[in-house]
């Protein structure tokens, strides 16, 4: 028995062994794998940040050679100022405006697009032309309808009768964020269609059939089946254009540059702004530091969501 027991004891032993082994060399093989794309990121990502947030602590301006130490100061002249905190609620609005709407057209036209529409290829295809085209000519083409002489807006209002004077879609401050608002919204929701569209591709039928038996009507399917099912879907799409929306420069830039005065001034157009025609780099960068929490809380919230729904899962 004690022979018995002590060779059990000796195999177990060797067992744990072998898969303490197995598992330290997968291990490093896994990270052997990811060495290659840790360095590339290190190198692309790790070092420009690094050189960036030194720039910030100094006076560093554009062309000179010399940067001077002064520590906090651009950032605590930043904080001071009040066009950053304007520039810093334009860009919530703009980008809680931008997703949400693009959010809710998304659904709705993904969910119109998964019936069985005639020529249902061609719609999809159609509603996809905004997301195709370039920004430059899909923005410009905005800029000549938002016109106030010779916009086609300004002349559809005029023969609807809906105002007696030209509207200034992109000069009058209480309008213009708005309109840029939309011209994002316009660009982007193709992006949501078509993601949540697959989504709504991976829904299994069943879990409707089994719906409608259980007498559960549209909204109630909709509810109980359509959203669980592609709120992943939703969730890593939202985000994820979240990000861009949070950093998009272009449109605003070729529409208003950030004006009238700076009702769009946005933190993107406000970098552009003191970093190059400013020349002051170093608290042109200081702003894109400030910037880096939101977008760091961005990136933690999607990876902890995605977390989540692989352990339900």
């Amino acid at each position: 028995m004690a022979i018995r027991a002590g060779a059990r004891i000796q195999t177990l032993s060797v067992t744990w062994w072998t898969r303490r082994t197995l598992a330290r060399d997968q291990a490093a093989f896994g990270y052997a794998l990811l060495a290659p794309a840790a360095l590339l990121m290190t190198i692309l990502v790790g070092v420009p940040f690094l050189r960036a947030l030194w720039i910030s602590f100094h006076k560093k301006l554009l062309g000179a050679e010399d940067a001077p130490w002064i520590g906090a100061l651009n950032y605590s002249t930043l904080l001071g100022d009040s066009t950053f905190w304007q520039a810093v609620a334009n860009t919530f609005i703009f980008t809680i405006g931008s997703i949400g709407s693009k959010l809710v057209l998304g659904i709705v036209i993904a969910l119109v697009l998964n019936e069985a529409l005639p020529l249902r290829g061609l719609w999809r295809s159609i509603v996809m032309l905004p997301y195709a085209m370039p920004t430059l000519v899909s923005v410009l083409v905005w800029k000549w309808m938002y016109n106030d002489v010779a916009g086609v807006l300004n002349y559809l209002a005029g023969q609807a009768r809906l105002t007696d004077h030209p509207i200034l879609w992109l000069g009058d401050p209480h309008i213009a964020l708005p309109a840029v608002i939309a011209v994002n919204v316009w660009r982007g929701f193709p992006f949501f269609v078509i993601t949540i569209l697959a989504g709504l591709q991976t829904v299994p039928q069943e879990l409707y059939d089994a719906a409608k038996v259980d007498g559960a009507g549209v909204w109630a399917r909709f509810r109980q089946v359509t959203v669980p099912g592609i709120l992943p879907v939703v969730a890593v799409t939202t985000l994820f254009s979240t990000i861009l929306t949070f950093n998009d420069f272009s449109i605003i830039w070729i529409l208003t540059q950030g004006g009238p005065g700076n009702a769009t001034q946005v933190l993107a157009t406000l970098i552009y702004k003191i970093a190059i025609p400013g020349l002051e780099l170093g608290k042109g960068v200081a702003v894109s530091v400030l910037m880096l929490p939101i977008l760091v809380a961005l990136i933690v919230l999607l990876n902890r969501f995605i977390a989540r729904r692989e352990e339900l899962a």
